[in-house]
């Protein structure tokens, strides 16, 4: 059901899968974080002007579980720029006034990171967070799931770009965000904010699949139902295993036509691999990326310090080869 417009935009509150204790949010807590971001987004958007996009903003793109929380961290630790951290995040609707009370605060000022996540849901106020409710509303998603053709056409675009500049102005400093539901619109990000570059994590899709496959069993208690995005093209009555092989094929494969259409300039690819052994190089590259739309942030003092690569050894006995043969079959032709 929509609500009242804040800025404009209808906004809906996220439909979000039931789901385990652990994972559950306080439905009490929610509400009130609701109703303040409603009285500051109305105020805010009533301020709101255009300003020049003078500043690169970057995003972390990649299928879910390939290592996009973890290349966003390495990012907000190893880089001067702003970013999404669990403070900034409470204020969806508000996003100028979230930065400016975590600067404030001095929240992120020298930002570290335990470079550790559940399922991309970090710990302490410094951490990235990745924005979930801005995204969906912004985006006018009222779940996680690939809409119709033509969706794009509905998205209020320029009060998106009026956010983004703002954050960035009231920052200072480049933007770095992970906006999962941006995956089915990377080109008209670019048209709209031209100095928008992209970091694409990649990871082996029978490790990423597994991973989803873990997601499952820990945030709903079962291998049934969706975590994260679901493309459109996956029909209902698949098994688990099919299912998270069509999540990993399906996106990954919106993503790569995306970037051979943008280009190098554009977007950078990176391996999970290479980020876990090496992620000073990583930001090095990213670095130059970056530079390339007009500013290269500087780098944090102190190194990130190499990884371990997660790996699902139970999961991989128990789904590995049943995983392997649908990606084999996905590989040439669409799920079906």
């Amino acid at each position: 059901m929509s609500e009242p417009p804040v800025g404009g935009v209808a906004y809906r509150r996220r439909t979000d899968p039931e789901l385990a204790a652990g994972f559950r949010k306080d439905a009490a807590e929610e509400d009130f974080l609701e109703r303040v971001n409603r009285v500051l987004g109305a105020d805010e958007q009533a301020r709101a002007v255009d300003l020049p996009e003078r500043l690169p903003t970057l995003h972390v793109i990649g299928a879910p579980r390939s290592g996009t929380t973890l290349l966003y961290q390495v990012i907000a630790a190893g880089l001067d720029v702003g970013y999404v951290n669990n403070l900034i995040a409470a204020f969806w609707l508000a996003p100028v006034t979230g930065v400016r009370l975590s600067r404030k605060l001095g929240v992120g000022a020298a930002a570290t990171s335990s470079f550790s996540s559940s399922f991309g849901r970090t710990d302490g106020v410094a951490e990235p967070h990745e924005y979930g409710y801005f995204w969906n509303h912004h985006l006018r998603y009222p779940d996680l799931c690939e809409r119709e053709p033509g969706h794009g056409a509905t998205i209020d675009w320029d009060g998106l770009r009026r956010a983004i500049v703002g954050m960035a102005e009231a920052e200072g400093r480049p933007m770095a965000f992970k906006p999962m539901l941006l995956t089915w619109h990377l080109e008209e990000m670019v048209r709209r904010m031209p100095r928008t570059c992209y970091v694409w994590i990649r990871r082996e899709p029978r490790d990423t699949a597994l991973s989803l496959l873990r997601m499952r069993r820990s945030l709903l208690g079962t291998d049934e139902g969706w975590t994260s995005l679901r493309p459109r093209a996956v029909p209902d009555g698949l098994a688990p295993w099919e299912q998270v092989a069509a999540q990993v094929t399906l996106i990954e494969r919106t993503i790569q036509e995306a970037a051979a259409r943008l280009g190098p300039e554009r977007v950078l690819p990176v391996r999970y691999e290479r980020l876990c052994a090496d992620p000073a190089g990583v930001l090095g590259d990213i670095r130059e990326l970056m530079g390339r739309q007009g500013a290269a942030p500087d780098l944090r003092p102190g190194a990130v310090a190499p990884f371990t690569e997660q790996r699902n050894a139970a999961l991989d006995a128990e789904f590995g080869d049943r995983i392997d043969a649908a990606l084999a079959r996905y590989a040439e032709a669409p799920p079906a």
